[in-house]
């Protein structure tokens, strides 16, 4: 199996897509959010995916564990941009879904299993 044909990895790609439209809708002076969205958003396929090709169920949970750590990261920052009032209760409550969709699947890869989260 593939990295790429696991539902964790479309759902980040689906969560990329999300922050891509918020950061093209953000206002001049916001591009700290603009910028960290783009590294945590980054960070949940990119680790994901490393920690997918990793050998051992240690390696595998330490990358797992920063893809998920990252999934918060932009959940919490989607929240500071709504507080600020830059983006919609929309985007917010999609970017939501996203981000929990992919924390709630990462805890159930196991470190030594390529076939959780597949379908």
């Amino acid at each position: 199996m593939r990295h790429d044909s696991t539902r964790i990895y479309q759902r980040s790609l689906e969560l990329v897509t999300l922050v891509a439209q918020v950061i093209d809708q953000l206002p001049q002076g916001y591009g700290f959010l603009a910028d960290q969205l783009r590294r945590a958003v980054s960070s949940i396929t990119l680790n994901f995916s490393e920690g997918f090709g990793k050998g051992t169920a240690r390696e595998q949970a330490r990358y797992f564990r920063i893809s998920r750590g990252s999934a918060y990261e932009v959940s919490a920052t989607l929240d500071v941009a709504h507080c600020f009032h830059v983006i919609s209760e929309a985007h917010l409550a999609h970017g939501t879904a996203r981000w929990a969709s992919c924390v709630s699947m990462t805890p159930r890869r196991t470190a030594t299993s390529n076939t959780a989260a597949t379908s």
